[in-house]
């Protein structure tokens, strides 16, 4: 099947993936890594994969550097956070195409299940009321890598149209005049991790963006790669000091945020962001001396009811618990996911290294679409 390509694959991509291939290549990194892409929702039937290795062929030299791609064909059925997709590669060979790959297997497998194109009227409404929510705070779109390329700048006049202030693509953004916006991604942290360790994944990857990235630029850790929020939250405050401008909490909903309470109040207990996951961090960056130092918000935002949640949490507990949302939702996607689960120096010498809650899993369906 013939496929439509852009010239230049960068525009449409995640700001802070290109900011951590151009960290990966000041600081001399390119390992090989494993990574795999699943569907959450589910059961459904495959689509957008052929596409999407036939976007990784077109623009990554993986094949010719030695890498491959595993894939299950479209059209078949699949069960929910099955793996659909393996890549092995060099890192600096794949950074920077996440968003648009996962974008292509995210509105193909949405259209292919029953889900509709996206409604831009209902994505301008649902952004408008998430900021009214968010009473003052910065509200970007960060869901790119929720549908095609091809609709993004659409999409993102919609999102500014409801009240969104940034947006992580620079094609979205030139809409406004303004650049992507994006600091650091858990890939990256995957590979200081094994680089320094999983314990220091969070500091030296902060660490890097700071030596590597132009100053002018926010520092903003991105805590919960280890599931440790608060610890490497202080830890980064410490080292960084009044460089570190925010932390932003996108804890997975396989995870509980350190310092949350368990418990089945919706939003303020349990899995994922919390309510009190981000009191505890709040208070925890307080008491160290570090007030100044901002808290934003990722990973199901767009959901109104939590946005309130939210604000109605800080009255009780007396903290202002977040000054920016990263929004990516405000339209249905049966969206794909990717994790590296595996680095090492070569293909045959990678060992296992995720962030906590996403380990390798395994899937014998798959087939080699890609290298060998």
């Amino acid at each position: 099947m013939a496929y439509t390509f852009p010239e230049n694959p960068q525009p449409y991509t995640d700001k802070y993936f290109l900011r951590a291939n151009e960290i990966l290549k000041a600081e001399g990194l390119n390992p090989f890594v494993r990574a795999q892409v699943f569907i959450r929702k589910g059961p459904g039937k495959t689509a957008g994969l052929d596409e999407a290795v036939a976007w990784l062929d077109r623009f990554s030299p993986l094949k010719e550097n030695g890498g491959r791609v595993l894939a299950l064909p479209d059209s078949v059925s699949y069960t929910p956070k099955e793996t659909q997709m393996v890549i092995e590669a060099r890192i600096q060979d794949i950074m920077e195409l996440e968003t648009t790959y996962l974008g292509i297997i995210s509105a193909a497998t949405t259209l292919a299940n029953g889900g509709g194109d996206v409604d831009l009227s209902k994505v301008e409404a649902t952004m408008r009321a998430v900021v009214e929510a968010a009473q003052g705070r910065a509200v970007s779109y960060f869901g790119a890598r929720h549908w095609r390329w091809d609709k993004d700048a659409e999409i993102a006049v919609a999102a500014f149209k409801g009240g969104a202030t940034s947006t992580s693509t620079d094609v979205g953004a030139a809409l406004i005049g303004q650049k992507g916006m994006g600091t650091i991604p858990h890939a990256l942290e995957n590979i200081y991790a094994w680089l320094s360790g999983k314990e220091t994944a969070v500091l030296e990857s902060t660490k890097a963006f700071d030596r590597v990235i132009a100053p002018e630029i926010p520092r903003i850790a991105l805590i919960d790669y280890n599931n440790r929020e608060i610890d490497d939250s202080l830890a980064t405050a410490r080292e960084l000091g009044d460089r570190l401008y925010g932390v932003r909490v996108d804890t997975c909903g396989e995870n509980v945020m350190q310092g949350a309470t368990l418990g089945d109040r919706k939003y303020w207990e349990g899995n994922g962001v919390s309510i009190t996951g981000v009191a505890a961090l709040r208070k925890a960056l307080n008491d160290e001396g570090f007030g100044n130092t901002k808290i934003v918000l990722s990973s199901g935002f767009a959901d109104v009811e939590k946005v309130k949640a939210f604000v109605a949490g800080e009255q009780q507990h007396g903290l202002r618990l977040f000054d920016a949302l990263g929004v990516g939702g405000v339209y249905p996607s049966w969206m794909a996911t990717m994790d590296i689960v595996a680095v090492g120096e070569t293909r045959d010498t990678m060992e296992p290294m995720s962030k906590v809650g996403r380990t390798y899993q395994p899937n014998p369906r798959l087939e080699t679409r890609l290298g060998r």
